[in-house]
């Protein structure tokens, strides 16, 4: 890379952050709340499938919130310079020739030979699902790293109100032990009331463990983790082995009984309590066999990282606690990149096995070659391909910097057949999509952290979850055909509408490389 290349790269690492903008009124809450609230037919806390889950105690009583807590950490500068300060060195490291890092184009190369199948080429449209054949599974297990479990129940938790009621409900009501990971707690009523309750199961004599990343400890959530540290919780502030990554991993694990994982953190901004911007994103909440295989992903980074902190180990024993159980197949994925890509090429494998239709939504879409290969190969075999991401409009304003490059993407896309669509909110600044998720066929569905972005592939940790069950995945595409009545469809470039500003200019240009056509390297069908 050119100087010139590397200094615009650096400067546009420096605005590719995702933290939130000004707060809003509490009209804009009873908007979406109306819009997805919890009690929202086939969305929200509708615990039907889950007989035996915890559900909100109606005698518990909300705590109480002090001053200093209860405003909405509505931007942080803090958190937002923390950020830019390891974007830039992420960018500089990287651009280092003796690093060696994988390009993108490198990354597109090893996935797409991971994803497709000499034993199960990719079928014509109309043809059965490969989800229905056994063989191709059993692969699909092999070259994801994720062996799916069978005998779980599944919900997909739609909003924050919904996804807040459970993990609420689940730490209340915890007997053993509770284990949470997520990137930030936020200094707000979110962060506090979960720091109180996490406590109060502390004194009860509950094991308590939480894991967040240490870097982003420095701009959220200081007084809430202090909180927690102070009343004996064990809270591992982690460090990647790479000094500018991300730890980006959102689960938590109750009595290993019950499970929840997906995009959202500990901030008002993703659970909807203090009335303030109102994100839209999705959590799934799952209890069977495949509880215990996340609960050894995070026990693998935790205990590697226990003794030093001065910490109790986590038991790799299974603990004969009981499930709920039921006919969902689950399997918990995580990813280190940038030389691991085993989310992507779970998403990339998923698309080859599409014989009907994918669905994805996701709140940042800048496409890898392989990401874009994938769509026109499904296009070309007629399978009905639906992608639902932010627009200029609905985006949180520090990710304005990236849109240009998310339309590069789409716009070839579309003219391919692909329905692309952009997320409208309810027409109000703050109203941003934050889900990240995908089906294919009815009959698969992949949900987790990880965002369709070139971050997820050079710097974030993540955990993503796939689940084979009709039933819930049909809840899944029930939710992704409401977001799209409220969003609108991208046909031509024309439909983009806006002028790129200057640094969305500059990020297009010399940051997204990866954005060219599919190169020769990578093989078509």
């Amino acid at each position: 890379m050119t100087n010139k290349k590397t200094a615009l790269t650096i400067l546009a690492a420096c605005v590719l952050l995702h933290v939130p903008a000004s707060a809003q009124t509490t009209a804009r809450q009873a908007a979406i709340l109306e819009k997805y609230g919890a009690s929202a037919p086939g969305l929200g806390l509708n615990m039907d499938g889950l007989k035996a889950s915890p559900v909100p105690d109606p005698k518990a009583q909300p705590i109480p919130v002090p001053q200093q807590f209860s405003t909405y950490e509505a931007i942080s500068y803090t958190g937002t310079a923390v950020t830019a300060w390891y974007a830039l060195g992420a960018q500089v490291t990287d651009n280092l020739p003796w690093t060696n890092t994988p390009t993108f184009e490198a990354i597109s190369d090893r996935v797409m030979r991971a994803s497709k199948s000499k034993a199960f080429p990719a079928r014509p449209a109309g043809q059965p699902s490969l989800f229905t054949d056994e063989g191709f599974i059993r692969e699909y297990e092999r070259v994801t790293n994720g062996r799916f479990s069978s005998g779980n129940s599944v919900r997909f938790l739609i909003n924050g109100p919904a996804s807040f009621e459970v993990k609420d409900a689940l730490i209340r009501s915890a007997k053993k032990s509770l284990l949470v990971s997520t990137w930030a707690f936020y200094d707000d009523t979110t962060g506090y009331q979960a720091a109180q309750m996490l406590i109060a199961k502390k004194k009860e004599g509950v094991d308590v463990k939480v894991m967040l990343d240490k870097k982003v400890l420095a701009g959220h959530g200081k007084k809430v983790v202090r909180l927690m540290t102070d009343a004996g919780i064990e809270v591992l502030k982690y460090t990647e082995k790479r000094a500018n990554d991300i730890w980006h991993v959102k689960v938590l694990i109750a009595d290993d009984q019950y499970a929840v994982v997906g995009g959202l953190n500990f901030a008002d901004v993703y659970s909807h309590k203090s009335g303030t911007i109102l994100w839209r994103d999705t959590d799934v909440v799952y209890s069977g066999p495949a509880v215990l295989d996340a609960r050894k992903l995070l026990a693998d980074v935790w205990n590697a990282n226990a003794k030093k902190n001065g910490f109790k180990t986590i038991d790799a024993r299974t603990t004969g606690m009981p499930f709920e159980g039921g006919a969902a197949r689950v399997a918990t994925v995580m990813q280190d990149p940038p030389r691991d890509s085993t989310i992507l090429i779970s998403i990339i494998k998923a698309m080859y096995a599409a014989t009907k239709n994918i669905n994805i939504e996701n709140a940042y879409f800048v496409s890898l070659p392989v990401v874009t290969q994938a769509v026109l190969d499904a296009r070309a075999r007629g399978v009905e391909v639906n992608i639902l991401t932010n627009s200029r409009e609905s985006i949180d304003p520090e990710g304005l910097v990236i849109v240009e490059a998310m339309y590069k993407c789409l716009v070839p896309l579309a003219e391919a057949g692909a329905s692309i669509y952009l997320y409208n909110g309810i027409r109000s600044p703050g109203d941003t999509l934050h889900s990240k998720f995908m089906t294919v066929d009815g009959e698969f569905a992949d949900i987790g952290s990880y965002n369709l972005h070139p971050r997820g592939e050079r710097y974030d940790t993540e955990v993503n979850v796939n689940v084979l069950d009709r039933g819930s995945v049909a809840q899944l595409d029930e939710a992704f055909y409401k977001d799209v009545k409220n969003s609108r469809r991208v046909k031509t470039s024309a439909d983009l509408g806006g002028k790129p500003g200057f640094l969305a200019n500059m990020a297009n240009n010399y940051f997204y490389a990866q954005l060219e056509a599919p190169p020769g390297g990578l093989s078509r069908e």
